[in-house]
């Protein structure tokens, strides 16, 4: 098999399967010989990154870098990861890797830009583990956007919760809490907010698609890189 994606996932099972089946419906293709041929290495033993950036477990590094080996070994053109804690350990995965790997706090940050161009303040609703490692506000503030993000109750009482139930499968639950968060966000001067956990576009479906243009999901803003390096290839 030649030019085809790599996916590190499994973080969670969930959140890859929701990416997959948006990469395919992002593609303009109308036979399945024109989507993009993906090897999957979909490790759901990999530990919490969370739980990690904050002290409480093992370093999921070495899983990581396995899965970006396995890709490369298994001869993928490129690779991404659909899970935005994991881009805490992207310096040292990009350097593991021969072929290109996605960065999707990059690819959200350009989202932001198509969606809405005139967005000053950017809101994001990611783990506890992303917000601590400052990932998406460095990339953010770097482009000119002021951040805004959820205190350390509403990590605590909101967020970290809700991505809890989305764990759990318990989507309809999680909802309610995730709109909470959001519209926590807005209240503080968001004027678009980037669903910065891979997990969070899952429990916020009818919010995104009442709303399309209030959210970026960084699982549809990955698709679409994914969608245009691809594109290019072949081009």
């Amino acid at each position: 098999m030649s030019n085809f994606l790599g996916v590190l996932g499994g973080m969670g099972p969930l959140a890859t399967a929701d990416f997959l089946r948006k990469l395919v419906e992002r593609t303009p293709a109308a036979v399945d010989q024109e989507h993009i041929p993906v090897l999957l290495y979909g490790d759901c033993t990999t530990p919490d990154r969370t739980a990690h950036i904050v002290g409480d477990g093992p370093s999921p590094l070495p899983q990581l870098l396995a899965g970006i080996k396995f890709l490369n070994e298994g001869g993928a053109q490129a690779i991404c990861i659909p899970c935005n804690s994991a881009h805490c350990w992207y310096g040292e995965m990009a350097a593991a890797s021969a072929v290109p790997v996605f960065h999707i706090v990059r690819a959200s940050a350009e989202q932001v830009r198509r969606k809405n161009p005139a967005a000053k303040v950017v809101g994001v609703l990611s783990t506890a583990g992303t917000h601590r490692m400052g990932i998406y506000r460095e990339t953010l503030v770097e482009m000119g956007f002021t951040v805004v993000a959820p205190t350390h109750e509403e990590f605590h009482t909101l967020v970290s919760p809700a991505i809890a139930l989305i764990k759990a499968n318990r989507l309809e639950e999680a909802e309610a809490v995730f709109a909470q968060a959001a519209a926590s966000l807005s209240a503080r001067g968001a004027e678009i907010i980037i669903l910065g956990c891979t997990e969070i576009p899952i429990g916020m479906q009818r919010q995104y698609l009442a709303h399309p243009g209030r959210f970026v999901d960084s699982n549809e803003a990955l698709a679409l890189a994914v969608i245009g390096h691809f594109a290019g290839r072949q081009a």
